[in-house]
């Protein structure tokens, strides 16, 4: 039907049966007149539909003025208890109302515990991490939890707080109703799981998605950036630390940014990263989690606001590459995967769906893509495995004796690996009637002997073999020296003459 505006509508009285169970009301009938009359205050109305649950009204609309018309009556109606939502379908503008669902009032006392919680777990956490980055005796001090609050908690809390409160502000800008953080306190090594904010107001436009849902990762970005600089400064100052690997060590790889900053502060390799620098990297790796274009993310609310429905096509193709990369990676991301698809793969449509993002709004959602772009990387942290690897040098491996004497090879135990081993030196062939015997710093034994080979060390070892005396000029023995550590062995040949 070709949308009009000489439709009288001023006589149209509704079923009473069919208002009053859409909205409870004394006067029903006035009450739908009142949303009529709100609605024909920007948009003019030539039809009006009610059922059990709406009342929708056929207008038209000025191209030019439709989105601040819209956000207009958006307001009006909120403050009479209502949400309105436009659409366009068939040639036809429609304008919905339904009642607005009541809030409950948000208790800040939660809010305020699950600060001060947080910020206690990650105050733990820093001190975890300032011990181990300093080396102190003993993890449960004074000095210790200060300076892990200082170092790594607080940077942390201010990251994901300023993250939030960009949400909140933009929210507040785009006429939407938002909670404070909750933040969410977790065990170390990170202290915490994050913080969100909780949206009490559905999306009033494309504009407003985008906008609110970029505003967290670039202004928690703007923190972490400084917060970056600190930390690599403070790393560069250290020292270069040595030893084995310990059971369940973890390196995290920097991000493409985080490596663009590096280059600021140079380091020697094996530099202990300071907490503060480990507080901006997690700063960074929040960063592009959120900015995944997937579901109810931050990067979910910019693709739906700039691609529209379309969005939850690359929300499904999202959770299928984390699957692949789970796999491929880091096994992590399959979590990250059943999270999205927990929280749901589509994307609640806004109020006015049909007016664009607009200028500001599109040069956010690039900036957004940008700051993903350097932020991501397929594997953020992997599992340091035990390296046992050694060689095996031997100074000279055939040895000329005479019947009777000792051919004494010099054998060198190098350790290449990153963790310290135990090596089995064993001698196989047929030495008889001769003899052969081991020794490492002390006296020879018969082998089997077991060595410790410390981390990034080096241990002499003597093999002996025993010439008899009946033994003639010419002859020869091949013996296999076979050194055996975890899931490696390395075989060397030695030959005796005699002459």
């Amino acid at each position: 039907m070709k949308p009009r505006s000489d439709v009288n509508i001023g006589g149209f009285i509704p079923p009473s049966g069919l208002v009053r169970g859409m909205m409870p009301s004394q006067d029903p009938v006035a009450e739908v007149e009142q949303l009529r009359s709100a609605v024909a205050k920007y948009f003019p109305i030539y039809d009006v539909n009610v059922s059990h649950r709406a009342v929708t009204m056929m207008v038209n609309v000025s191209p030019d003025t439709m989105e601040e018309d819209f956000d207009r009556l958006r307001i009006d109606l909120k403050e009479k208890g209502f949400i309105p939502y436009i659409r366009y379908k068939g040639g036809e503008h429609s304008v919905t109302i339904v009642r607005r669902p009541p809030l409950r009032r948000s208790n800040l006392w939660i809010n305020r515990v699950l600060v001060v919680a947080t910020f206690l777990t990650t105050a733990i956490a820093g001190m975890v991490l300032w011990s181990d980055y300093s080396g102190a005796a003993s993890l449960w001090s004074v000095e210790n939890f200060l300076l892990g609050v200082v170092s790594f908690s607080l940077p942390l809390l201010l990251i994901l707080g300023t993250h939030e409160l960009s949400h909140y502000y933009a929210s507040k800008k785009n006429g939407v109703e938002a909670s404070l953080p909750y933040f969410i306190p977790f065990i170390p090594p990170l202290g915490t799981m994050g913080a969100f904010i909780s949206l009490r107001d559905p999306m009033p436009s494309r504009k407003a998605l985008v906008e609110i849902g970029a505003s967290g990762p670039l202004g928690g970005l703007a923190v972490t950036l400084p917060i970056a600089l600190i930390g690599l400064y403070l790393t560069s100052q250290g020292t270069p630390v040595s030893g084995p690997v310990e059971e369940g060590a973890m390196y995290i790889m920097f991000q493409p940014l985080y490596m663009l900053l590096g280059l600021l502060f140079p380091l020697q390799e094996n530099m202990a990263l300071h907490p503060t620098a480990f507080a901006a990297w997690v700063g960074f790796f929040v960063t592009a989690i959120n900015l995944l274009p997937a579901g109810q993310l931050d990067g979910g609310h910019i693709a739906q606001g700039m691609l529209g429905d379309k969005a939850k096509y690359l929300s499904y193709a999202t959770a299928g590459l984390l699957i692949v990369l789970s796999f491929m990676f880091y096994s992590g991301w399959l979590l990250f995967a059943m999270l999205v698809v927990l929280l749901g793969l589509t994307h609640p449509t806004p109020l006015n769906d049909i007016s664009g993002p607009g200028p500001r709004a599109k040069a956010m959602g690039a900036a957004a893509l940008v700051v993903f772009a350097v932020t991501f990387v397929p594997t953020p942290m992997m599992l340091v495995s035990p390296d046992h690897s050694f060689d095996v040098i031997v100074e000279d491996s055939n040895i000329t004796v005479a019947p009777g004497g000792v051919a004494e090879f010099n054998i060198s135990l190098v350790n290449t690996g990153n963790v310290d081993s135990e090596i089995t030196i064993t001698l196989e062939g047929n030495l008889w009637p001769w003899s052969g015997s081991v020794a490492a710093g002390g006296e020879p034994t018969s082998p089997p002997m077991a060595v410790d080979l410390a981390y990034n060390s080096t241990v002499h070892v003597k093999v002996l073999l025993m010439v008899s005396d009946d033994a003639q000029e010419g002859d020869l023995k091949d013996v296999m020296l076979k050194a055996s550590g975890p899931g490696l062995v390395v075989e060397r040949g030695l030959r005796v003459t005699v002459a």
